[in-house]
Order: structure tokens, then sequence, then C-alpha cells
């Protein structure tokens, strides 16, 4: 699964602005998150066309594409819990997550990124987890 990171100044309009362009090549936001970081933050999203909002969105703001992983769970107490057991037995560190959820089944999605990503997905579905 892509993602594209988008760092630009922390004010007022810059994700509506963001979002107006999205709309308006129709791109579909399926996942967001925003991290606030003072004067700057960093918006990552999963978009129906990652290529191509890159495209749009580069001429006026910084991206970057990177990989991370979909990982599919149950909606039940304790199995982020247990997802992040397995990754912890790993020794691998995870830089960020964020959550969404599937359309097709409205399944929730951990969407998370780390140094070793081959490894988290090689290891996870081998444990049977549903890995986007």
């Amino acid at each position: 699964m892509e993602q594209l990171s988008i760092y630009t100044e922390n004010k007022k309009g810059t994700i509506k602005n963001i979002l107006s362009i999205l709309t308006g090549a129709n791109i579909n936001v399926l996942g967001f998150v925003n991290d606030d970081r003072g004067e700057f933050g960093t918006i990552r999203l999963i978009l129906s066309d990652t290529d191509k909002a890159n495209k749009l969105l580069e001429k006026t703001y910084i991206c970057k594409k990177a990989r991370v992983l979909g990982i599919e769970l149950e909606d039940n107490p304790g199995t982020l819990e247990g997802l992040l057991s397995q990754i912890e037995e790993m020794n691998i560190n995870i830089n960020y997550m964020y959550v969404g959820y599937r359309r097709e089944n409205s399944m929730p999605v951990i969407v998370i990124h780390t140094d070793e990503l081959e490894i988290v997905e090689n290891s996870l579905t081998k444990k049977g987890y549903t890995i986007y």
C-alpha cells in the first residue's frame, strides 16, 4: 500500500485546499491523518490514485510517497494489542500508525510504517493476517 505525505505550513485552509485539489481530480481519500508540529505539519493520505495526487500536489506542496502496510483487524477488544505484541516479538519499531477501514467489508485497517516493512509483512502474512 502506498501513502502520500504532504509537508506543509500549519495554517488555516491548508487541508481544505488539498482536499479541493483531490476532489477536482476525482481522487478519493481512503485514509487520513494529520500531524501538527507547531508551524508545520504532516498530512498522511491513503488515496485512490497516489501517483496522480502526487503530481498535482507537488506543484504547491512538499510531497513524499512511501510504502506502508495496511493490516486488517477484527473489530474486537484486544486485537490491536495482539497485533502490536506480534510486532514487538520481532523487535521492530513502528515509526507511526493510524487507523482506517476497508470500505468493501467495513473492517478496521491499521496503517503502519516501519523501517522493516518486508519482515513485518512476511511474518504477519504467515500468521494469517490480511495485509494491503
